[in-house]
């Protein structure tokens, strides 16, 4: 089975590491990953181009979802996740924090206060009991806590018949 791996740890300086460590815990459970940054591309063209060959050729994604440069999920990493729901493919997301959306916003100095909606911008905060925004959350398998339990039901995946 083979495994798209989003997320912006590909960003870090430590992602040699990373990418390493999920590779291991993939491979231990019968899953060949594949991953951004794998390549030596020139230009965004190909990062692009490059990327979503890895998405189609893919049979799930498992995806970061934790915060990064802000309050929500890197934005790449939900375009992949909807790429790839978009074209007939499982997305389990990890989270480390899985409390509700409006309750982590809440604790941003920009958020919403505590009995209220509305963030101090003015925009308007949806209280559907998600983890993250509603579209990558009621649109994925699965939201697990952490990298080791998505590879986990990733595995699970390959037991059940393709869409």
């Amino acid at each position: 089975m083979l495994v798209y791996f989003a997320g912006p740890d590909v960003f870090r300086p430590d992602y040699q590491e990373i990418r390493g460590k999920l590779a291991q815990l993939a491979f231990a459970r019968g899953i060949y990953p594949l991953f951004p940054g794998e390549a030596i591309l020139k230009g965004a063209s190909e990062i692009v181009e490059f990327n979503l060959m890895l998405l189609r050729k893919a049979d799930g994604v498992v995806a970061n979802l934790n915060p990064f440069r802000g309050q929500e999920p890197d934005s790449g990493t939900i375009f992949e996740c909807g790429y790839a729901f978009a074209n007939g493919k499982w997305v389990i997301g990890y989270l480390s924090d899985r409390r509700d959306l409006l309750s982590k916003l809440r604790q941003w100095d920009q958020g919403p206060g505590p009995s209220d909606n509305v963030c101090r911008d003015g925009s308007f905060v949806e209280d559907f009991r998600q983890p993250v925004n509603i579209m990558p959350a009621l649109t994925a398998l699965s939201i697990c806590g952490d990298a080791e339990e998505a590879i986990e039901a990733a595995a699970a995946m390959k037991a059940k018949p393709s869409t």
